[in-house]
């Protein structure tokens, strides 16, 4: 249960953000950015990042329990099984990830990376809705929107989950819920009379000139739309960021 502080800090920070004539409306949305499928996890909304064949997952098995508490920004998963095909690659494990670390994945080729990262992407893993993922395993892909266009407008389908999480948690729990401080921090990093200035820099950043962010990303090569999506990642800086060999 959040303390009357903390719960106060948030009403604020709610009213901070309603207040601010940059932010999404469902119309304004609407009309600056292309139609795409809703969904509820960054995984998800980015085609390519997660581009899985309906093959991978009848030949995926997964199981696990998840551990740690629903609203908890920590995740500890426990009994963690995987195999492809008949083959088990993990089996009966654990998996604890700290809010804040970095982990590597070391092993041979074929023994199951990809596909474990696959599988906590797509949350064939009980992982709790309100972590937002990003997993990213190849480049943007090649579209009529620029480099620059193609950064912003997945940010902006980040602040339509988030906007969508938090009327869904204030329905079936109320506001005090100790999820919506976090929802509310969110929200507040992404403010929307930043995007293109912050897009733009980290393009920048990644070799991009101004002439090259206009540019069509169907126009560019594998690597520059590798590098679209890496600042793609960067920029919505989610709760979980799954790297898969990003060169």
């Amino acid at each position: 249960m959040p303390s009357d502080a903390a719960k106060k800090k948030a009403e604020q920070k709610k009213a901070k953000l309603a207040a601010k004539s940059g932010g999404l409306s469902k119309s304004a949305s609407a009309a600056s950015m292309p139609k795409t499928e809703s969904s509820m996890s960054l995984a998800s909304k980015f085609g390519s990042t997660l581009d899985l064949a309906k093959d991978d997952f009848s030949q995926r098995t997964v199981t696990g329990v998840l551990a740690s508490r629903p609203t908890s920004r920590d995740i500890k998963i426990q009994s963690f099984s995987l195999g492809l095909n008949g083959v088990e690659l993990i089996q009966d494990c654990s998996i604890e990830l700290t809010i804040g670390r970095r982990y590597g994945l070391i092993g041979q080729n074929g023994s199951g990376k990809s596909n474990f990262l696959k599988a906590i992407a797509a949350r064939e893993v009980p992982i709790p809705s309100h972590m937002d993922i990003y997993h990213l395993d190849a480049e943007a892909e090649p579209s009529d929107r620029t480099a620059l266009e193609a950064v912003v407008d997945h940010i902006k389908q980040e602040l339509e989950r988030l906007q969508a999480q938090e009327e869904a948690i204030m329905e079936e729990c109320g506001p005090e819920d100790e999820r919506l401080e976090a929802i509310y921090d969110r929200m507040e990093e992404l403010d929307p009379t930043t995007f293109e200035s912050r897009a733009s820099a980290l393009l920048h950043g990644l070799g991009f000139s101004k002439e090259m962010q206009a540019k069509a990303t169907k126009d560019m090569s594998g690597g520059w739309r590798m590098r679209v999506a890496l600042a793609r990642a960067l920029f919505a800086a989610p709760t979980l960021l799954l790297l898969d060999e990003p060169t």
